[in-house]
């Protein structure tokens, strides 16, 4: 049997501000902060998942270079 995901985009790019990587997802506005660009999809992951219980969640990067 297969398992459904469900998808959702995320931006993640680096904060000058305060030096840690943001991941957000535009569709639920939510967001992801971490050290790392891995740690911030995590948290984000995280977050949608208590968000959504019927099904899991998986966080598609999209990278926004400047």
């Amino acid at each position: 049997m297969e398992t459904i995901f469900i998808e959702y985009p995320a931006l993640v790019y680096k904060s000058d501000k305060n030096n840690v990587f943001v991941a957000n997802c535009i569709c639920k506005k939510l967001i992801g902060f971490g050290k790392t660009e891995q740690d911030a999809l995590i948290n984000l992951e995280k977050l949608l998942n208590e968000s959504d219980s019927d099904y899991p969640v998986k966080v598609t990067p999209k990278h926004i270079l400047i």
